[in-house]
């Protein structure tokens, strides 16, 4: 049975309120010898303080919401694992919730239980979605509300304390497309994420500025929309191919797994047939037969870097003036993209 408060009060031969101000890190009237002796206790009987009882008696809460739509992807998960790491050395808990489709109704809802869970920050991880202005602002307005930093990995507008950790993808996209260009590509085909999320939209205009440096005409038969996964790199293969392409910028390295996937299967070789460059620099994309040519998203430095922002917003140690942080991205060459032969 689970030691509790009581249990440790009981053979350390002091009140409860001792108990909590001898095993917390603050300055309190209790002694070192009993401070001491507690803590022995408390090991010995395996005692854990209910972090979210705690929160409620000191008004002091050590729990951090987080908020976001896929942890399938190895780069999120990358992302996530590192902010929990950063948050536990710090004695803080991660509070997780996903919500994969972003209404009024079910943002809201979820708003609601975030305010009623006590904590004392908040993560929103879920991309900007762009395509309801209305939503937006009244989604703004409702965090907002919360009367609690916030941190998120878009620029959503917000006023509240906190920061936007945001990363170029505009720069990332141009930056894999100049790359086939400059190999000598013309016919470049565009597998694109979810179109109502800024940062599609964002990959987009850097692929688009890239042909506009080499004066090649921006055509959208050659733009496939997917979901950024496998599944949805495996079924535009076909579609891409139709349109003649020599190469494909695939806007995440899970969509151009399925991109390898479809090839294989349709007896076509990387890149010998086709160059492709990815996004995001996920695990196993340099140990592939041909190695992934792709874009650098640094997500365990981003991911260290909000967990620690968060812990500095709840000790007042950064300014409470909001502001943005931009990741910038680099273009790792491997084998999956070689030159055009004219």
């Amino acid at each position: 049975m689970r030691a509790t408060i009581k249990d440790v009060a009981r053979e350390s031969g002091v009140s409860v309120s001792a108990v909590s101000m001898a095993l917390s890190d603050k300055p309190s009237r209790i002694s070192k010898e009993t401070r001491q002796k507690v803590k022995e206790v408390a090991e010995r009987l395996h005692y854990q303080p209910n972090r979210a009882a705690l929160s409620l008696v000191n008004r002091e809460s050590r729990m951090i919401g987080i908020v976001m739509n896929d942890v399938r992807n190895t780069h999120i998960a990358a992302e996530f694992m590192a902010i929990n790491r950063e948050l536990s050395g710090k004695g803080y808990s991660l509070l997780s919730h996903i919500l994969e489709e972003q209404t009024r109704d079910s943002g809201l809802k979820l708003i609601r239980q975030i305010a009623a869970e006590n904590v004392a920050a908040l993560i929103w991880a879920k991309p900007l979605e762009t395509d309801n202005q209305e939503d937006l602002l009244s989604f703004r307005k409702n965090v907002e509300g919360l009367g609690i930093p916030v941190i998120t990995m878009d620029d959503y507008g917000f006023d509240c304390p906190g920061v936007d950790v945001c990363f170029d993808y505009r720069q990332g996209g141009f930056l894999a497309t100049e790359h086939l260009l400059e190999l000598g590509h013309r016919r470049i085909g565009c597998l694109a994420g979810d179109r109502s999320y800024q940062v599609t939209q964002e990959r987009i205009e850097g692929y688009r500025q890239a042909l506009e440096k080499f004066d090649v005409s921006y055509d959208e038969k050659l733009v496939c929309y997917g979901d950024y996964t496998m599944g949805s790199g495996y079924e535009a293969f076909s579609y891409l191919m139709g349109q003649r392409v020599s190469a494909i910028f695939s806007s995440n390295d899970e969509m151009a797994f399925g991109l390898y996937r479809a090839a294989r299967n349709y007896g076509i070789h990387i890149p010998a047939d086709i160059s492709l460059v990815g996004f995001d620099n996920v695990p196993f994309a340099d140990i592939m037969e041909t190695p992934l040519t792709t874009v650098r998203v640094p997500s365990v430095e981003m991911g260290s870097f909000i967990g620690r922002t968060a812990i500095e917003l709840l000790s007042k140690t950064c300014d409470e003036e909001r502001k943005k942080v931009l990741y910038k991205p680099d273009l790792l060459r491997r084998g999956s993209a070689i030159a055009k032969e004219m």
